[in-house]
């Protein structure tokens, strides 16, 4: 009996835990200022792989800009819902020292590329196919949207699905600090 109840436990622990790993819907509203992302002050990971187009790209290369990391999946709907708008948001902050980086995370490399091309994505996404570098921002679950000052430093992190006007919100904000 008892060994029974610990595999239940265990279980149920684990369906827990999936969950929470999974991909999130999250979403704005989450702080105290209406905005679903939270002030962070962490030094960026050194993020540096090939990408879903066949290239390198890495973040230490983007110091002194203004960068938008998104941690998507193909299998991942909210990661669908939002990615529009950080294609429109790319574009927007074209050439005004604001750079977007995507991060695969755990997916199929073909399935990523067909992604990109859907959507059209502008922007270089790093294939993540063991999930080692979205440990390294400690997300929390799929999607995940950071923005990182020009020092390299984290300023906001957007736990779930995100909007425009939410990121155009959090890197006007980085893009007005002190440089």
């Amino acid at each position: 009996m008892r060994r029974r109840r610990a595999l239940v436990l265990a279980g149920a622990a684990f369906v827990v835990l999936s969950a929470a790993s999974a991909c999130t819907g999250g979403g704005p509203g989450a702080s105290d200022d209406g905005l679903g992302a939270a002030p962070v002050s962490s030094p960026a990971p050194a993020l540096t792989g090939r990408t879903v187009q066949g290239h390198t790209a890495s973040l230490p290369d983007l110091r002194g800009s203004v960068v938008v990391v998104n941690v998507w999946a193909t299998w991942c709907d909210p990661c669908r819902e939002e990615q529009p708008d950080l294609v429109k948001l790319a574009g927007e902050y074209q050439g005004r020292g604001v750079e977007f980086l995507g991060l695969d995370e755990r997916d199929d490399p073909a399935k990523a590329r067909a992604w990109v091309e859907e959507f059209g994505v502008p922007y270089p996404s790093v294939l993540d196919a063991p999930g080692a570098w979205a440990d390294d921002f400690a997300f929390f679950g799929l999607p995940d949207t950071y923005v990182i000052d020009r020092s390299g430093t984290i300023r906001w992190a957007v736990a779930g699905q995100t909007d425009a006007a939410e990121v155009r919100t959090l890197i006007d904000r980085v893009l007005a600090l002190p440089s």
